[in-house]
């Protein structure tokens, strides 16, 4: 690998998920950081998870590469597959902060709250059984292509701030974060650059590209991988040129790893009973 190596000091593992621990600068960050502090005060960080660009956010600010990723709204999976928290929950929560729902035109369904400017997408997984996707006025809550997946790889992420209390997001980890990625962009037909741009900054940030290649396994999740390598394997990809130019070979070598095929399973040779040639003679 070449010599850039993200940062992991602030990594802790947990018998139960592992732990990331990131300082907020003086001053704090920008919008829609407010607002996401404002959501986590009336629901619980462990009954959602933080996608989308604070999702990039974190990850590169915790492997402590100067990139910049802008977004203007906060995208939140809710946790509706374990029972820690109901749509019409979330729905009042939101509403106590002035937000109002949103309904788009035709027959698409919902996921957008706003307040003014202020924008917050609100999801559920994929794989959600069709009778607890949840519904108002008969469109159904937007399912998040790879949540599913995403859910089952995920860290907390606790930002401490000087002289005031800590804040704990749920956030993927960076290979669920990359999953996601791959799934939007073979979904997303609007805006499909953005999530190889968010992809190649994520690959920057792995630390053991073999190792989370072991952890895909089989299946979709390692089709998304080779989906983001294949659209990113040329040096030459407008994404490329959104990361810093030292740490770019090793995004890209991340992802050759992280997609590559597992070696066939090598099956022990069976030892037949050996034969004994029998003489001629008694």
């Amino acid at each position: 690998m070449p010599l850039w190596r993200p940062n992991a000091r602030a990594y802790v593992s947990s018998p139960e998920r592992p732990q990331w621990t990131i300082a907020m600068p003086e001053g704090g960050w920008g919008p829609p950081w407010p607002q996401a502090v404002e959501l986590l005060e009336v629901i619980p960080g462990d009954r959602w998870t933080l996608i989308g660009g604070l999702m990039v956010q974190l990850h590169v600010t915790h492997a402590g590469l100067a990139a910049n990723r802008a977004t203007t709204d906060i995208d939140m999976v809710l946790h509706i597959e374990t029972g820690a928290i109901t749509f019409p929950a979330a729905r009042d929560s939101l509403e106590s902060l002035n937000y109002k729902i949103q309904f788009p035109t035709g027959k698409g369904p919902i996921h957008r709250f706003t307040r003014g400017d202020d924008v917050i997408d609100v999801m559920v997984a994929d794989r959600l059984p069709p009778d607890n996707v949840p519904e108002v006025r008969g469109r159904k809550l937007f399912q998040v292509p790879a949540g599913t997946s995403a859910l089952r790889k995920t860290v907390d992420c606790t930002i401490t701030r000087d002289g005031e209390n800590s804040l704990t997001f749920s956030i993927p980890d960076t290979l669920g974060a990359l999953v996601l990625k791959g799934a939007a962009y073979k979904a997303d037909s609007r805006d499909r650059e953005r999530h190889l741009d968010d992809a190649a900054l994520l690959a920057c940030t792995v630390v053991d590209a073999a190792h989370e290649a072991a952890r895909l396994g089989g299946g979709s999740d390692r089709g998304r991988m080779q989906l983001l390598q294949r659209e990113l394997q040329d040096a030459s990809h407008r994404s490329w040129q959104l990361v810093p130019e030292e740490v770019r070979a090793y995004g890209r070598e991340a992802l050759a790893v992280m997609s590559r095929d597992p070696a066939p399973r090598q099956e022990p040779r069976r030892m037949g009973r050996a034969t004994i040639p029998r003489g001629d003679g008694g």
